[in-house]
């Protein structure tokens, strides 16, 4: 399963679970910066989400957050796209 696939099937799970300020799944959806509309408990859960997805299809633990990944990502925009990127060079 591609990096990108394992993204859709976390968001869409993270979906069902909001009423509001769902995650839009583009490649060019802000998850984290000025005009990212989630808060951090949904971005938590997305990362969660993707991790055990991994761990479950791919047999691999891996951590998505350093401890600087919030403070750098409220400054600047993580997409997507980045994430995608994060998680191409994770599972390597």
């Amino acid at each position: 399963m591609k990096s990108i696939e394992i993204i859709k099937q976390s968001v869409l799970e993270i979906n069902k679970q909001l009423k509001k300020n769902k995650i839009i799944f583009k490649k060019n959806f802000e998850i984290l910066g000025p005009k990212s509309n989630l808060d951090s408990l949904v971005i938590v859960n997305l990362f969660i989400a993707i991790e055990d997805k991994i761990k479950a299809v791919k047999g691999k633990e891996i951590n998505l957050f350093k401890e600087d990944f919030f403070e750098k990502g409220f400054k600047n925009s993580y997409t997507i796209a980045d994430l995608e990127n994060h998680l191409n060079k994770k599972l390597k």
